[in-house]
């Protein structure tokens, strides 16, 4: 099987510079560090067209490594190199791709999604359950650990509002375990979210530390939808109007907000307590 070796390798020095995220976004792709990650997307529908695994023999601890890989590592080789996608590659050339110089071994590139809208109405049509809204969040590991949570509590869908990072950001595929594939999701602009959600018959509830009504009191059973801000500033003026009803989290000490990747676990599993009471 074929074993790059050159730094130079052409290949490999466009994935080293999709590792930007304007030029991944431009190029419709999707890098993913790791084998558990990469079986999730590849569960998820994505069309594999590139799998990088480092050559055992060409770096000491990976072969030390072999007989313990994760068990997501044989499967995801094998779907590779049934789509004759599968390359190794030296540790060197490997460390130039990886997004850190983690013990992952594998970088796989995927196309990019398409249609997201449309798998988010059809996965809120099929659940009518609680959708997350993350507007303008800019740290992309809290949006990996807010998908992570959706996936856990069976959220319907995560919707990116003006975000700066996108959900198929490194660390926030990392962050999430992979649950990036898994949770329905799409970003648009504040407008196209709250289309969408009118379009389908949500409630919106936006968190605010001037909420006028506890969470905690509030309706989240059936369709709604939960409008969490950014680190730093919170919601500021979005999110307003007499249709979005404001709520807060009860906070008892002298900070005033709880990170938004918290928050939104609150919110998400405080649904689900509130659904399998009704």
């Amino acid at each position: 099987m074929e074993t790059i070796r050159s730094l130079q390798n052409a290949s490999i020095r466009r994935i080293a510079s999709l590792r930007k995220s304007r030029r991944r976004r431009a190029a419709g792709v999707v890098l993913v560090d790791g084998p558990r990650e990469t079986l999730r997307a590849i569960e998820a529908g994505l069309k594999m067209i590139g799998f990088y695994e480092i050559e055992p023999k060409s770096d000491p601890e990976a072969e030390r490594q072999t007989e313990r890989e994760m068990p997501e590592q044989a499967p995801a080789r094998e779907h590779a190199i049934a789509n004759r996608v599968h390359r190794y590659v030296t540790a060197d050339v490997f460390r130039k791709i990886a997004y850190t110089s983690s013990t992952d071994r594998c970088v796989a590139e995927f196309e990019s999604p398409d249609n997201a809208w449309k798998r988010v109405r059809d996965g809120v049509e099929a659940r009518s359950g609680l959708i997350l809204v993350l507007d303008q969040v800019e740290k992309p590991g809290n949006l990996g650990a807010v998908f992570r949570t959706a996936d856990a509590a069976g959220v319907s869908a995560v919707l990116l509002a003006d975000c700066p990072s996108d959900q198929f950001n490194p660390n926030a595929i990392r962050g999430s375990l992979g649950a990036v594939f898994t949770v329905p999701s799409a970003a648009g602009t504040e407008t196209e979210v709250s289309a969408f959600l009118r379009e389908h018959g949500y409630r919106v509830a936006a968190m605010r530390v001037e909420g006028s009504k506890p969470l905690f009191e509030s309706d989240l059973t059936g369709k709604v939808a939960v409008v969490l801000g950014s680190e730093a500033d919170g919601l500021g003026d979005r999110w307003g109007g007499d249709e979005i009803h404001p709520v807060a989290l009860p906070m008892a000490g002298h900070v005033d907000s709880l990170n938004v990747s918290v928050s939104a676990a609150i919110v998400a599993y405080e649904a689900v307590r509130q659904n399998a009471a009704s």
